[in-house]
């Protein structure tokens, strides 16, 4: 049936009489009328029509939908025929709507029943099940389904799919969608189709459908696609309501300066800050929108910096908690201000938003009308909005934005049609309960409107894709399919079609990980590419898999902007809206009348907004005299050394997306290279490598073949690779779950590679992923249609290229241009890049610093020369020495001819004796350097110059970085004396530092040099001067501009511009500040106690190993568990340790906790006396909840206890107890017991320790609103309690520090050069991460300091029980140092147990190919070579691998379960086993077997009792006493008196008779002595007791059982011991016996079996017996054998099982299985196999079945027997 328009509004008084009395009553008191939606809406339900609601927002449209529906619920309340199932669904497009809806929905129920309805009415239910509903309220919901149910798509068609959940869904009558508009062009919404279409065919009766949405266009079709899967059987009529302009707009753009369009663009949003911080002083609540997550975060910091109250963020990105607490604050009104990008948008209700503000154009109508609509909310409100823009451009873009929305314009939805994914997805969850006829689920597909269209054979395809890809199994002789292996898990864990947007690791080509890439970022970028990240240009080789290989460059600035792939594309209707504006303003101009008047009349735009759009339009007619028009683009190609060419369209980025690649094609199939290509929403930018004609390109567009050209070009992208992923992972062909486990990115990301290169290989258009990768790329990226529109117009000759050569692009094409410059603001290093840019662009980039330029050389050059006043003694002399260099008599540097000129030779020749006397000055001889030799020096510039010296003469001026000359037997001499003799021999010193320090001399002194004229002055290669300056800038020590001249960036002193530019503060050095800190962070305490009340808190053991002397990794524990120790959440909610002296202070820097009534109830059960385990307290907290409310009990308990732990409310202490692996944690009350500080003083203590700190550093440890802590920092520099000092980063930067430090950091300091080897959280690294990771680049890696210097890193991890050493970076320079720390770093491991070492690398290069002084280092360690094909050393092992069938043949052998070695029957088997639990793992070990384990018993006289792995298990009496002396536990007091009762009597029917107990009674109290191993059963049915033996040693009988079960294993890692043996041995036992063994020669260790990732511990006469042994037979090894905790490390990660049966052939396991064993059969409920081996599988299976005289049985059994006979 057609939809049809609604005309016929209903009157109040009818509408009202309509409603029962008791709905009626309640609207009537709750509100003074109907709205307009509502009049013409509810009759249309009423009658049971479907309908499609259309209305602005705040109009009511909730209720509308739902009225009619409670009126009905109501109704059938009261007369008692209101059943127990679901009426009505509400389907949400975002949980936290659904959220809202529940709540705007109880309420009003609740009213309605509490003051209308009769007491005998029933309840009317609301229910909310989301992916966030937990099992226990699903399961609560089937057995009391709610009568109205909320949920989103994904949710629903779970349920649906549920057998259980179908029967309740069978009185459904309506269902309503909210928000279509943001499903409806989306494939989740072609997803919810076909979910309403497998309900319509679930539901017998058809079901009243509801449509929501604020704003949408096509309706018709949206309708249609609203009812079309129930058209077939229902004849309800569908009618749209629409109510358009129904409600006024309040409307307006606000200009942050007169001088707008000439701002730099880096400028406008710090103008635009007051003005929002206006809008939102002026309003009660304000909504900000940005665009990006990005600039959400930005704008509300800003916001809090200038002093805004109730400011927060609220993004995609953020937690889930944050999100929902911002939110709730804010419905409550406790927020002024929330920033948000899209995620506040959609229809969630907050009545209490008065005002929005919109940076920058959102780039749609509709969103634009979303977000405006969030304020005045409510009905009758009025959306007020000001819009706020960006730059010239984004301005063009909002007034047209204004004036489509004032004009009743819409964006047109664009819909997803038959998407193959989708389908693909759906069709596999369709048969999880049941088994589909093909036809009658083609029929179910095709009524969904998306699939309307469906050729039948693209649905064949489908399906014989999923059976291809094991996800279905399809009988085509029966017609008919159902689901195959882990299909279900599969479909349940990956339901949804939103895929996640998973970033790429950056690899530079030595290893090293600089960084990540969103996927939406690396889709744009091709091998050459040159990007920025972290400051740094790095250009792409290579992309795979996760990874992206790159190599850092300089002097390239960045060809694909940083900003690539973030923002959405402006709709098709909003850049028609902006070529209108071009066309009226240009037809204006042309008759030459002011533009001003039409923005003003027209546009009704305010005169500064007129004016500014007005005089950029103007500029850019000056120059072009055309405008982009719908039937004109631009073309215009930019003079200079690379073909750019700047095409100006104005039809928004999907559109340029389209042209610009057809053009890129057409390039490259010329053979021209791209070496740029960007988009924005008014064009693109081509750099090519040569030239084009462009007269040539409108006859190839005419040719007609865009969409081939652009799929040829699309199919090596990174674009085409991304969708592609997706449509992989959205078909569930490759899942991103399976279970409860998530494929890692790199596994996903390679098994994707894997199958697209399977489908590129297939005929063309055979590869149905291949395809629909396609298809969305054309409906999501490119806008296809519009570009086939274009290119036919243009074959009409409708379209025109205009084509110009211009120096510069016009001003509607320079903001695409100038983006291209834009990350050069970003970036660290400036220098190479900013020598080619137009000055034009220069200044707008740099805003004020283009100043630079304009400086006066003589100028520069007088601030040098009285930056150094004349010398008028020995001290003054001494000055001008430390920046003039060497000093001989009659020298002709500048710098002394000048400040000498008046100081006579025998004054000079006096002060040089004084100063040299005194040892403040030394004369140098011996660095074979003309320019050094013989030449004074003050002390400090002495070392410099002789270790330069010596390197110039020594080749180092052939090398690219002086730190790969090894300098250990390299020297010069100096002496203090003036008489020629005492001359000693002097080392070397750091190169690189010493260079370092050179040029900062050289600049500090003589001012700013571009980088030839240093290259010259210094004897050393360009690319090592390179370097440093390179460094030096990062560090921000230097700075790079225009000062003398304008070819060549020049570098300079940060100090001396600021200076020179007319900075007025006394700065300090960044890096006195760093030396400074480091003194004190490093300052020695013996007790390690007193380094941890320095620093307040510390996180880890190595951060102790450089502050306390004798301090050692062993120590660590006795420091945790110290009783003055506690470990929580501290300072901004890092974990880490404290003193409980200092919980005062800590509780000071953070505010007042926020605690709920869970909260607080669970707080007053943590007593103050005593510290208490978790389990106690859950156990009392869980009293209050009834067994049907257990698990929402568990999960309160989890959320109070975490959140008493996050607000510090609760600490943590740890306790060692016997017999457990690992310390007690014990919850140590923290409120009530600490008294916070006052927050004044504690900021002045922290500042005190810290200090000196930036607000920034502050602000991130200090969990306080920053307004607060920049007013208490002013309050305590007032009180002179702190004093402020100012460095340049690069611009002044406030540091606060104590008067004490402020006074040293303005002394003159000698630097510590110690080499320190630290980790990143270290208290000193963690303040300057951001720089360490800039020198040192991103990744997980331990820093090596050479003082404040970050000089390399040593990529190690622990791996098991040993460390992997991936790669050593360091100088050569600091060979020797290194050696020293770094083996003490390897020697403190060894009380962690690890004392294994395996190192891959050193500086880059595997350790046979590295230069002779690191061979002989790698040998000095320690390290011997592993001789495999890696290269690899290992330090504290041996290296004699074997395969593992070999080993494993040894081990059975000695486990008779070895064909050699298997007994003749269970007697002798059992008597060779310390233990057995069952008859199956005794079965194995014997070839025949006559009787039961019971008989046997009876004939050993063995005992059942607890094994140490808590199993119940039959073994002698003495095996059970030996392991309670193991156990070593006290016997409960309890119960002692139940042991005497048994040591008398062993038979428990006398103790039940004397007690008059019951059995079940006397199983509970027996239990806990059973489980403690004090009493044991014997094979007649009594209780023995055990008896320890009498003055027995612990730790002796540990050893000796440990060394026992050792002996059984012929290679057996710690790991496996730690399984084998159970909880009652540390770590450290079963370590000190391992490797007592190793010290007696009975074990040697090392990597003993091929693959393995683990250290071992072997026998090797045992290894080499099983070279000789014959190849172990099929077996299949129970759960029960003693043997399976060996193997269960494997078990789980190859099968996913904890326990299970374990099938083996051919010495391998290839196979799992689970089974009950009931009724003597296998019945198989799991299986996790090989494939390939499914037949062998099954025959070992059968084998073992047989062998035990119980059959295979089950639906698993079938299936595998199923699939093996189908081979």
């Amino acid at each position: 049936m057609e939809p049809v328009y609604a005309t016929e509004s209903a009157e109040t008084q009818d509408l009202l009489d309509s409603l029962c009395g008791p709905v009626r009553n309640w609207f009537k008191d709750k509100f003074p009328d109907f709205t307009d939606p509502q009049k013409l809406a509810i009759p249309v339900l009423q009658r049971g029509d479907h309908l499609l609601l259309c209305s602005p927002t705040g109009s009511g449209k909730t209720l509308t939908a739902f009225l009619s529906i409670i009126d009905d619920l109501v109704r059938r309340s009261m007369d008692g025929t209101l059943e127990k199932s679901i009426h009505c669904v509400y389907i949400s497009p975002i949980k936290a709507l659904a959220n809202d809806i529940q709540r705007n929905l109880i309420d009003p129920l609740r009213e309605i029943k509490e003051r209308y309805l009769p007491n005998r009415a029933q309840d009317i239910v609301v229910g909310l099940r989301t992916g966030d509903t937990s099992q226990a309220e699903r399961q609560k919901m089937l057995r009391h389904p709610p009568h109205i149910l909320i949920t989103t798509p994904e949710s629903l068609a779970l349920a649906i799919g549920s057998k259980r959940f179908r029967p309740i869904l069978q009185d459904l009558r309506y269902l309503i969608v909210d928000e279509m508009h943001s499903l409806v062009p989306t494939k989740r919404g072609t997803h919810l189709a076909l979910t309403l279409a497998h309900l319509d065919h679930t539901i017998s009766k058809p079901v009243q459908r509801i449509g929501i949405s604020a704003t949408m266009e096509p309706l018709t079709k949206v309708a249609e696609f609203l009812v079309s899967s129930s058209s077939s059987t229902d004849t309800k009529a569908i009618q749209i309501a629409h109510i358009s302009g129904s409600r006024k707009l309040d409307l307006d753009i606000i200009l942050p300066t007169r001088d707008f369009n000439v701002r730099p663009v880096k400028e406008i949003l710090d103008l635009n800050i007051p003005h929002i911080r206006t809008l939102v002083e002026a309003h009660n609540t304000t909504l900000v929108f940005a665009n990006t997550r990005k600039m959400t975060e930005v704008i509300a910091q800003k916001l809090k910096l200038a002093g805004v109250q109730g400011v927060e963020g609220h993004h995609g990105s953020m937690d889930k908690k944050i999100r929902l607490d911002v939110e709730q604050r804010l419905k409550r009104g406790e927020l002024r201000c929330v920033v948000s990008s899209s995620s506040l948008e959609m229809g969630i209700d907050i009545g209490s938003v008065d005002m929005v503000v919109q940076v920058g154009s959102p780039g749609s109508i509709a969103t634009a009308l979303q977000r405006v609509g969030r304020a005045g909310h409510q009905v009758g409100g009025v959306p007020r909005a000001r819009l706020l823009p960006t730059s010239p451009h984004d301005l063009l873009e909002l007034v047209a934005l204004q004036n489509a929305i004032l004009t009743g314009r819409m964006d047109q939805l664009r819909f997803p049609e038959v998407c193959l994914d989708v389908v693909a997805q759906f069709l596999i969850g369709l048969v999880i309960q049941q088994e589909w006829d093909i036809d009658e689920a083609y029929e179910l597909v095709a009524s969904s409107w998306p699939y309307r269209n469906l050729p039948y054979d693209d649905f064949i395809e489908v399906l014989d894709m999923l059976h291809e890809e094991r996800r279905i199994w399809v009988d085509w002789e029966e017609n008919i399919y159902t689901k195959r292996g882990f299909s279900q898990m599969i479909y349940y864990t990956n339901i949804g079609t939103i895929a996640p947007d998973n970033n790429y690791l950056v690899f530079t080509q030595d290893g090293t990980l600089v960084g990540q890439l969103s996927s939406s970022f690396v889709q744009n970028l091709r091998g050459g590419d040159v990007f920025l990240l972290g400051g740094q240009t790095y250009r792409v080789h290579a992309i795979n898999s996760t990874r992206v290989n790159v190599s850092p460059v300089t002097g390239h600035r960045p060809t694909v902007p940083s900003w690539t792939g973030e923002a959405m594309s402006r709709t098709r209707e909003l850049s028609d809206a902006v070529l209108e504006v071009l066309d009226q303003v240009s037809q204006v101009v042309r008759i030459q009348k002011d533009p001003r008047q039409v923005f003003e009349q027209i546009y009704k735009l305010s005169p500064s907004v007129s004016n500014s759009l007005a005089e950029f339009l103007e500029e850019h007619l000056r120059e072009t005299f055309l405008v982009p028009t719908p039937n004109r683009i631009l073309i215009e190609e930019i003079e200079g050394s690379m073909p750019t060419y700047v095409v100006t369209t104005c039809r928004g980025r999907a559109f340029n997306m389209a042209l610009g690649n057809l053009f890129a094609a057409l390039a490259k199939a010329d053979e021209i290279n791209i070496i740029e290509a960007s988009f924005d929403e008014n064009g693109f930018l081509l750099k090519l490598s040569k030239e084009v004609n462009i007269g040539l390109v409108p006859g190839l567009l005419r040719e007609g073949n865009g969409r081939d050209i652009i799929r040829k070009y699309l199919m090596d992208s990174q674009l085409f690779q991304k969708r592609f992923r997706e449509v992989a992972s959205r078909s569930m062909i490759i899942p991103r779950r399976i279970g409860a486990d998530e494929v890692s990115p790199q596994q996903f990301q390679q098994k994707a590679e894997g199958l697209l290169k399977k489908h590129r290989q297939m005929e063309s258009g055979e590869s149905l992923l291949i395809k629909e990768a396609e298809n969305e790329i054309y409906h999501t990226d490119l806008d296809l249609s519009a570009l086939e529109e274009f290119i036919h117009e243009m074959g009409e000759n409708n379209v025109t290229m205009v084509h110009s050569r211009v120096k510069l692009p016009s001003p509607l094409g320079m903001n695409l241009y100038i983006s291209a410059f834009q990350d050069l603001l970003s970036m660290r290093t400036k220098a190479f890049l900013v020598k080619d840019i137009d000055p034009v662009i220069l200044r707008r980039l740099l805003g004020k610093r283009s100043l630079q330029t304009d400086l006066n050389p003589e100028r520069i050059d007088r601030y040098y020369t009285d930056k150094v006043p004349d010398p008028t003694s020995p001290d003054g002399l001494l000055r001008l020495m430390d920046v003039g260099g060497g000093l001989v008599e009659d020298s002709k540097h500048p710098l002394y001819v000048e400040k000498l000129s008046s100081v006579s030779s025998s004054t000079l020749q006096s002060w040089i004796e004084d100063l040299a006397q005194a040892g403040r000055i030394m004369r140098i001889r011996g660095t074979g350097s003309e320019q050094i030799d013989g030449k004074w020096f003050s002390k400090s510039m002495a070392t410099v110059h002789g270790t330069l010296g010596c390197l110039a003469t020594a080749g180092a001026s052939e090398l690219d970085n002086v730190r790969e000359l090894y300098t250990g037997n390299l020297f010069f001499q100096s002496t203090s004396s003036v008489t020629d003799s005492d001359w000693v021999d002097v080392g070397l010193s750091d190169p690189h530092e010493c260079l370092r320090v050179k040029i900062l001399d050289l600049l500090g002194s003589e001012g700013p040099k571009p980088t030839d004229e240093l290259v010259e002055r210094l004897p050393f290669p360009k690319r090592q001067i390179e370097v440093i300056l390179h460094e030096l800038e990062v560090r921000n020590l230097l700075s790079v501009g225009f000062y003398k001249q304008t070819k060549d960036g020049e570098y300079i002193l940060r100090v001396d511009e600021y200076k020179i530019t007319g900075g007025k503060e006394d700065v300090i050095e960044a890096r006195k500040i760093q030396n400074h800190l480091l003194d004190k962070s490093f300052s020695s305490r013996e007790d390690p106690l007193d380094v941890m009340r320095d620093h307040i808190m510390l996180s880890k053991q190595e951060e102790l190993l450089y502050r306390s002397p004798d301090y050692r990794f062993g120590d660590w524990s006795d420091i945790k568990h110290d009783s003055d120790v506690v470990m929580g959440r501290l300072l901004n909610n890092r974990i880490g340790y404290t003193l409980k002296e200092e919980i005062p202070l800590i509780l000071g820097l953070r505010p007042t906790p926020w605690r709920g009534s869970n909260e607080e109830r669970l707080l007053e059960m943590v007593p103050s006396e005593r510290n208490v385990e978790r389990k106690e307290l859950e156990v009392a907290f869980l009293r209050s909840y009834g067994s049907d409310q257990a698990e929402k009990g568990k999960r309160d308990f989890r959320n109070a206890i975490g959140n008493l732990d996050r607000s510090l409310s609760v600490a943590k202490q740890y306790k060692v107890v016997p017999n457990r692996k690992r310390s007690l944690s014990l919850f140590h009350r923290v409120t009530d017991v600490y008294e916070p500080m006052d927050f004044e003083e504690a900021l002045g203590i922290y500042v005190k320790r810290m200090g000196p700190i930036r607000l920034y550093t502050i602000r991130n440890n200090v969990t306080r609103a920053v307004e607060e802590i920049a007013e208490t920092l002013r309050v305590l520099e007032d009180k002179g309690v702190i004093e402020k000092v100012i460095t340049l980063q690069p611009d002044p930067i406030e540091f606060y520090a104590s008067p004490e430090d402020a006074r040293k950091l303005r002394d003159y300091q000698e630097e510590d050069r110690t080499l320190r080897i630290l980790t990143q959280s270290d208290p000193y690294c963690s303040r300057f991460i951001q720089e360490i990771r800039f020198v040192l680049r991103d990744g997980w890696y331990r820093p090596v300091f050479k003082g404040v210097d970050p000089i390399g890193r040593i990529l190690m991890y622990k791996v098991n029980d040993y460390l992997e050493i991936k790669d050593i970076q360091v100088p050569h320079a600091y060979l020797d140092e290194f050696a020293t720390e770094f083996d003490r770093l390897l020697d403190n491991f060894r009380d962690q147990l690890i004392d294994v070492s395996v190192l891959h690398n050193f500086n880059g290069q595997a350790i046979p190919l590295a230069p002779p002084e690191i061979q002989k280092l790698v040998e000095n360690l320690g390290f011997i070579p592993m001789n495999d094909d890696r290269d690899r050393y290992i330090r504290g092992g041996v290296v004699a691998t074997r395969e593992k069938s070999i080993v494993h043949r040894s081990l059975f052998k000695i486990h008779n379960l070895h064909q050699v070695t298997r007994k003749e029957n269970e007697m002798k088997a059992i008597m060779e086993m310390d233990e057995v639990r069952d008859t199956i793992a005794l079965r194995g070990r014997c070839e025949v077997m006559r009787a039961d384990l019971d008989a046997m018993a009876a004939a050993n006289q063995l005992h059942q009792g607890t094994n140490l792995r808590r199993h119940l298990v039959w073994a002698s009496y003495n095996h059970f006493q030996r392991l309670l002396m193991i156990r070593n536990m006290p016997a409960p007091e309890e119960l002692q008196d139940v042991l005497d009762a048994f040591t008398e009597n062993t038979d428990p029917r006398a103790y039940m008779e004397r007690y008059a107990m019951k059995r079940a009674e006397f199983r509970k109290l027996i239990q806990p002595l059973l489980r403690s191993g004090y009493m044991v059963q014997d094979y007649r049915g009594g209780f023995k007791v055990v008896q320890p033996k009498p003055d027995y040693d612990v730790w002796e009988e540990k050893k000796s059982y440990l060394k026992d079960q050792i002996l059984k294993y012929p290679v057996v890692s710690m790991k496996q011991m730690e399984r084998l043996v159970g909880s009652s041995f540390k770590p450290e036992e079963i370590a000190q016996v391992l490797h007592d063994m190793e010290d007696t020669g009975e074990l040697v260790k090392g990597f003993l079996t091929a693959e393995t990732l683990e250290i071992q511990w072997g026998q090797p006469d045992l290894i080499e017996e099983g070279e000789s042994l014959d190849p172990m037979r099929d077996f299949v090894m129970p759960p029960s054998d003693p043997l399976l905790p060996y193997f269960s490390g494997m078990l789980r990660e190859r099968f996913g099982f904890g326990s299970a049966y374990i099938v083996f052939h051919k010495e391998e396991p290839v196979a799992a299985f689970k089974a009950n064993t009931r009724d003597d059969v296998f019945d198989i409920t799991d299986f996790n196999g090989d494939p390939d081996t499914e037949r062998q599988v099954l025959r070992v299976m059968k084998e073992f079945a047989w062998e035990h005289n119980m059959p295979l049985v089950g639906r698993m059994f079938e299936k595998l027997k199923s699939r093996v006979a189908s081979r």
